[in-house]
């Protein structure tokens, strides 16, 4: 073997896979200088070879705590180095496909629940790695659990590891780990009534993460990015409980107040996303927008910001198809406090819900200057993982 890989005693001095193979399997751990090394120096294809070779390492080595701590360290140095998704799916793929993957799974939760780092100068970047790649091991469990059932022994107990792995980790001030931790039990506990993570998280720091993910929308390099997560993940966040929904009202009013031209093109964008939503499965989500908005729509009325006001009457048009929007609007044009132009917005509104009329249409009630065409910057659809890595980047 020695032979086959050329003399390479260290990370450094890697040339090849063959010698990476080598290194991996006498036992040598990669540090964060050596990880930025190996992705310098080596293709994506060669990368996914290496992220096989550890996994299939740590499913053989199941019995040996201190191997499999320098290969699942080793394993998140080079993922976090090479700020990919791809060799995420790589590693669960590989994962997935031994035999031996549920005592592996086990096994990556324990060293990464205990282990202490052997890179302490890049402790944090490795931390924040590990809570992304338990995420999306949790999730992957639930996939590969719906695609073959019964296949994989002891899924809950899987799960319950993951759940309680992940809420130790909300005690981190990371917005990588909160923005990570948002999405996990967000998405997993979605449609439930009963939220008893993600309210967790959310009354933890829910407050804060909101506030920072508005503050961006007005931050041209990284708004975009800001609105793709909270437009896949505000579904979820408004199917929180009653705390959660004090916390959206107080940040929303605050930011919408403060720049309410760019909130307004954000409130249409956020009710055209949960408006599209299968409504059998985001029922609490159709709902709670609908009533965040109603609630919205007197606080803008008392300080008589008439734009922001028809902004808000567009996004309540496309809400239309939600089984309680006649009455929560009806009560709300009845309400003695709206100024006179507002509840005339109102009753435009339900002129043109009662003929169905296309929310779009709506626009009608917007006075644009002309040649003016404000719009949200948009981007490329990116992943979660990328999404968390960007905007905890812009945070920082």
């Amino acid at each position: 073997m020695s032979k086959q890989s050329g003399g390479a005693s260290t990370w450094r001095m890697c040339k090849s896979v063959e010698q990476a193979r080598h290194l991996i399997d006498v036992g040598v751990i990669l540090g964060w200088k050596d990880g930025r090394h190996l992705i310098g120096s080596f293709s994506e294809s060669e990368q996914s070879e290496i992220i096989c070779h550890l996994v299939s390492r740590l499913c053989e080595r199941t019995e040996i705590r201190l191997s499999q701590e320098i290969i699942v360290e080793s394993l998140l140095v080079l993922m976090a180095n090479a700020s990919s998704e791809s060799l995420i799916v790589v590693m669960l793929e590989e994962l997935f496909s031994n035999p031996r993957c549920e005592l592996a799974c086990k096994n990556i939760m324990e060293v990464v629940f205990s282990a202490e780092y052997a890179d302490k100068g890049h402790a944090i970047e490795i931390y924040n790695l590990s809570v992304v790649l338990v995420c999306e091991l949790g999730f992957a469990i639930q996939g590969y659990d719906r695609q073959f059932p019964g296949q994989l022994k002891g899924v809950r107990q899987l799960l319950d590891r993951v759940a309680t792995y992940l809420l130790s980790a909300g005690n981190s001030n990371s917005d990588s780990v909160r923005l990570s931790l948002i999405h996990y039990f967000g998405e997993t506990e979605q449609g439930l009534v009963e939220k008893p993570f993600f309210n967790r998280v959310m009354n933890r720091f829910g407050h804060t993460v909101l506030d920072h993910l508005f503050a961006m929308l007005f931050r041209k390099k990284v708004e975009a990015v800001a609105l793709q997560y909270l437009l896949e993940n505000l579904p979820f966040i408004l199917e929180a409980d009653h705390h959660t929904q004090l916390i959206i009202h107080e940040s929303i009013k605050f930011f919408s107040l403060k720049n309410p031209d760019r909130f307004g093109l954000f409130f249409i964008a956020l009710a055209q996303r949960v408006g599209a939503l299968p409504h059998e499965q985001y029922r609490l989500a159709h709902r709670a927008l609908l009533l965040q908005f109603s609630a919205l729509f007197r606080v803008v009325s008392e300080v008589n910001a008439k734009e922001l006001g028809r902004d808000l009457v567009i996004g309540l048009g496309y809400l239309r198809d939600e089984p309680t929007f006649s009455s929560v609007i009806s009560e709300l044009e009845s309400d003695d406090h709206l100024r006179p132009q507002f509840r005339e917005m109102i009753q435009k509104l339900m002129h043109a819900a009662s003929k169905n009329l296309d929310p779009g249409d709506l626009i009608t009630l917007k006075n644009v200057k002309r040649g003016r065409k404000p719009a949200l910057a948009r981007t490329v659809e990116m992943g979660t993982v990328s999404q968390v890595s960007f905007l905890a980047q812009a945070a920082s």
